[in-house]
């Protein structure tokens, strides 16, 4: 027996062993398995998005006692990423719906929150409604959702009609939310609108990456709402409060990178081992046995666990956040979850596509056949990544250190 047969690999691995014991393990393995027929035959995962809300995922952070699994933030990025290493369209999918539920816990006795939460613990997930094509830049908030909610006292019931751009996830919701001008008193209002035959199922998203989330146009035509489903919208917060709420969203995107950084290290093992034959010139007969492509496959675990380390980093930053919401720590470490979400995505959106393309490198000719699918890696970090640039957070980061110039407070910080 030659000592390698006793030699232990401790890289990374597709399920962690939270998402094994919470039950994830065979769901996401499946998706990971199924992932390049996805990609190739550009078929929306309806089937797998349904089996991750079924065992709760869109309901992670909701407490145990309400009918969720009661993670800590932390713990649900670990799931996240396990999801987003086997593929990460799922993972984006939830990104809107699982930010909703951070909010509505943070306000739970609010009763849009309260609705929120209630069809979280139905298994059911939201995605958002509004129109962003009323505002000059990107990033901006919008000013309107449906436009208003037009009462009709015949049926007693609000309609709507509107459109959301870049509505990813919405085609696997259940539920939409938003704001909107309510017409009986001109007022500004929430609301939670269920799915019905006024939703558009349509998708128009045609970027080179990230095919299968449905980022595309959400149309809402003469749709319904009940009027026990328009809210006041939420009480200001105080002065003192932090200004920055939505790190969440960045530290999530990066999150996903980190899961495709690693699922790349797992297929850079099996493209290696599925190689047949070496180059004339090069020092092995086989190319698991090759020194340059052992070295590269080295250097492809180390940048990706580095970058899951620096992702880990931001949310940890997030998960203090957390902790202090709604006391006097609440600012600085808000500030300082915001600054640590720009440096991982400064870092992790050079690192991660060089990572991609080193797979190609190590598989040569046997990695670039469309079967594979190999290139979606690349593509996808690179949409993913597209979201919210890191030229500005760069930019930020260096004027922070120089004058304590502060990030800016709308979506993308």
């Amino acid at each position: 027996m030659s000592d390698s047969t006793n030699l232990a690999s401790a890289g990374p691995t597709l399920v962690s062993p939270l998402s094994a014991r919470l039950g994830f393990a065979r769901i996401i393995e499946d998706i990971a398995a199924t992932a390049t027929q996805r990609e190739l035959a550009h078929r929306p995962p309806h089937e797998e998005i349904a089996k991750l809300k079924a065992h709760g995922f869109g309901a992670l952070r909701l407490p145990a006692e309400a009918g969720g699994h009661g993670l800590s933030l932390r713990e649900l990025f670990v799931v996240a990423r396990d999801v987003a290493a086997a593929d990460s369209n799922i993972a984006h999918v939830f990104r809107n719906h699982l930010w909703q539920v951070e909010a509505a816990l943070r306000r739970r006795e609010h009763p849009f929150h309260a609705r929120v939460l209630e069809l979280c613990a139905q298994k059911k997930t939201v995605g958002l409604s509004f129109v962003e094509t009323d505002v000059t830049a990107a990033g901006a908030r919008p000013t309107r959702v449906l436009s208003r909610l037009e009462w009709d006292a015949s049926r007693e019931v609000y309609i709507g009609s509107g459109k959301k751009v870049y509505a990813t996830g919405n085609l696997y919701s259940d539920a939409f939310i938003g704001l909107a001008v309510e017409s009986r008193a001109s007022r500004t209002v929430q609301y939670v609108l269920d799915r019905d035959t006024g939703v558009s199922d349509g998708d128009d998203w045609d970027g080179f990456g990230q095919r299968l989330t449905a980022s595309g146009t959400a149309h809402f035509h003469d749709v319904t709402v009940p009027a026990a489903q328009v809210y006041p919208t939420d009480p200001p917060r105080s002065d003192e409060a932090p200004p920055w709420g939505f790190t969440f969203h960045q530290v999530y995107l990066t999150n996903c990178i980190a899961g495709i950084a690693r699922r790349i290290v797992l297929d850079a093992v099996d493209v290696l081992r599925a190689r047949g034959r070496n180059f004339y010139h090069g020092d092995a007969t086989h190319p698991t046995d090759e020194p340059v492509l052992q070295s590269l496959l080295g250097r492809i675990r180390a940048y990706a666990a580095s970058v899951e380390a620096t992702a880990d980093r931001a949310v940890e930053a997030l998960q203090r956040a957390w902790d202090t919401y709604d006391t006097p720590d609440e600012y600085e470490t808000t500030l300082a979850a915001t600054l640590a979400a720009a440096e991982a995505k400064v870092v992790i959106d050079d690192l991660a596509p060089q990572i991609a393309s080193w797979l190609i490198d190590l598989g040569s000719g046997s990695a670039v056949s469309r079967g594979g699918a190999l290139d979606r890696h690349w593509r996808n970090i690179k949409v993913i990544a597209s979201h919210n640039p890191r030229l500005y957070k760069e930019r930020l980061l260096g004027q922070n250190l120089l004058t304590g110039q502060l990030p800016p407070t709308g979506a993308f910080f």
